[in-house]
C-alpha cells in the first residue's frame, strides 16, 4: 500500500471560492525543493478537467437505472497525474475509503501516477496527445470510450463501477445511467461573534470504519457530542485523531463540513457543525491552538473517561490517541478534563461564570483552566498516572506506561507560574493577573 484516501467529498459540498489547504506546505517545499503552494483553488473547471472523479451511486428503489454518476474529490489521489504505465492502482474506485497499491516496483523520488481510463469514460481530463513517456503509451488519453476494442477488454476488469455501467449502457443494452448536473452552490455569508466570516473546512467525521465512536445530537441543547460505540477497558485506545494548527492562529470559528460517510450510522455527508477554538481545542507544546477534528466534540468532566498521552507521542507524527482513563460502557458520553488541557479558558466568550456542572463526585467547581484550581487539585492532577496497553500510532513495539494527565503546555505553564510566584495559591484575583502575563508570554 502506498497511501489511503484521507477523506472524500462530493462536488456539491464545495462552494464558490473554496480552496484545498495544504498543511505544512513550507516543510514540503524544503523537502521536495519545489514551491508547494499553501492553497489550491477548487473551481469547477479545475476539478472537472483535472481532479474530479466520477463515482456511481446506485438507487435500490429504481430498478430501471444502473444508478447516478456523481463527481467526487479524493485526497490525496486528486493530485496524481496520468500514465499509461501507472505506478499505483486503487483497490476500489467507488468506496469512500480507498487504498492505492504499487502497480509495479516504485523507486524513491519517482512520481506517483494513475491510469485515468480506469475512472473516466467520456468526460474528464482528456488530452489529444499523451506525454507520459511510457513504453506502452497509447498516444492519447481520451477516456475509456476512446480505447481500442483490445484495450477496452484489458482495462474493463480494473475499471470503476461508473465506467462499467456507462460501457454496458452504450454497448451492451445495460440499464440507463443518470448524470448528476449540480453546480457549485454560492458561498453563504456566515459571521462569527467578531463580525468576521467563519472558515469552512471539509473534514472526515468519526466513523465505525475507523473507530468505535459516533456523534449524536443532544436533545437538550441541540449540540453534537461524542459517544462510545462499544465497551472499552481502562488503558485501551478509544480512537485516534489527526492534529494541525488551528487556521489563522485560532482567531476564527470553523464550520466543519463532514466528508463522505463510510458506514451506515455515520452523520450524512455535508453535515455542518460550528466549533469554537476556545471551547475545547487543545494546545500544543508551544501553546498554539490545535484543530483535531471530531476530538473537538468531547465534553468536560472532572472525572473524565478519556485521557491523552502527549508526553510520549512522536512530535513529527500528526496523529494522537485518546485512551480510556477508566472502564467505558457502550453509549457513554466521552469526556476529558478541560482543566488538564487548558491553562486559561477565560478568554472564551461562551464560558459564562466558568462554574463546572459536570455533577461528578470529584467535581472541582470550575472549568476555567488549570490555573484556577486549588494547589491541592493541581498536585493531584500533576501526579495522576494511568496505564496504556496499545503501542503508539507508528505501530512500533514500544510500550508506554505510565502516562500523564496534563498536556505538556499546561505542565510548562504551571512550572513557569510556580517559578514566578513561589508558594502562592491561586485565587480569583491573583490568578487573573498571572494568567494575563503568562498567556501573553505563551502566545
Amino acid at each position: 500500500m502506498v497511501f489511503s484516501d484521507s477523506y472524500e467529498f462530493m462536488f456539491e459540498d464545495v462552494q464558490e471560492g473554496d480552496v484545498l489547504r495544504f498543511d505544512r506546505h513550507e516543510k514540503a517545499s524544503r523537502r521536495s525543493e519545489e514551491d508547494v503552494p499553501a492553497t489550491f483553488p477548487l473551481t469547477r473547471e479545475v476539478l472537472t478537467r483535472t481532479h474530479g472523479v466520477p463515482v456511481l451511486k446506485k438507487d435500490d428503489n429504481d430498478k430501471s437505472s444502473a444508478g447516478t454518476v456523481f463527481w467526487r474529490l479524493e485526497v490525496p489521489g486528486m493530485l496524481i497525474n496520468h500514465s499509461c504505465n501507472p505506478t499505483v492502482m486503487d483497490d476500489c474506485h467507488d468506496c469512500a475509503k480507498g487504498e492505492a497499491f504499487a502497480a509495479r516496483d516504485i523507486q524513491r523520488g519517482e512520481e506517483l501516477t494513475y491510469d485515468y481510463t480506469f475512472q473516466y469514460y467520456d468526460k474528464g481530463p482528456f488530452f489529444e496527445k499523451c506525454l507520459c513517456g511510457a513504453a506502452n503509451c497509447r498516444g492519447s488519453m481520451m477516456g475509456f470510450k476512446g480505447l481500442s476494442e483490445d484495450d477496452k477488454k484489458k482495462v474493463l476488469p480494473f475499471a470503476s463501477e461508473a465506467v462499467k455501467a456507462m460501457y454496458e449502457e452504450e454497448f451492451c443494452d445495460g440499464p440507463k445511467v443518470k448524470k448528476e448536473q449540480t453546480v457549485f452552490p454560492p458561498r453563504e455569508a456566515v459571521e462569527n461573534s467578531t463580525g468576521a466570516e467563519a472558515l469552512r473546512l471539509v473534514v472526515p467525521g468519526p466513523s465505525y470504519a475507523n473507530a468505535e465512536v459516533l456523534l449524536n445530537r443532544m436533545e437538550e441543547t441541540g449540540g453534537i457530542s461524542l459517544f462510545a460505540a462499544k465497551d472499552f477497558e481502562e488503558g485501551e485506545q478509544v480512537y485516534e485523531f489527526w492534529t494541525q494548527c488551528w487556521p489563522k492562529g485560532g482567531s476564527t470559528l470553523i464550520d466543519m463540513v463532514f466528508s463522505t460517510h463510510l458506514e451506515q450510522g455515520d452523520l450524512p455527508e455535508g453535515t455542518v457543525v460550528r466549533v469554537d477554538p476556545m471551547e475545547c481545542a487543545r494546545l500544543d507544546r508551544q501553546g498554539r491552538l490545535i484543530f483535531s477534528g471530531f476530538d473537538l466534540f468531547t465534553t468536560h468532566s472532572c472525572d473524565p473517561n478519556l485521557v491523552y498521552n502527549d508526553k510520549d507521542e512522536d512530535e513529527d507524527d500528526d496523529w494522537r490517541g485518546a485512551y480510556a482513563a477508566r472502564p467505558i460502557r457502550k453509549g457513554e458520553q466521552l469526556s476529558v478534563d478541560f482543566n488538564t488541557i487548558f491553562w486559561d479558558r477565560t478568554e472564551w466568550q461562551g464560558l459564562g461564570d466558568g462554574v463546572c456542572t459536570c455533577g461528578s463526585k470529584k467535581c472541582r467547581g470550575t472549568v476555567k483552566g488549570f490555573q484556577f484550581l486549588s494547589r491541592e487539585d493541581q498536585e493531584e492532577l500533576k501526579n495522576l498516572n494511568w496505564k496504556r496497553d496499545d503501542p503508539p500510532h507508528d505501530k512500533s513495539s514500544r510500550r508506554v506506561t505510565p502516562g500523564e494527565a496534563l498536556v505538556p503546555h499546561v505542565r510548562a505553564s504551571w512550572r513557569k507560574h510556580r517559578d514566578t510566584t513561589p508558594g502562592s495559591v491561586p485565587t480569583s484575583s491573583s490568578s487573573d493577573e498571572s494568567s494575563s502575563s503568562s498567556s501573553e508570554e505563551e502566545n
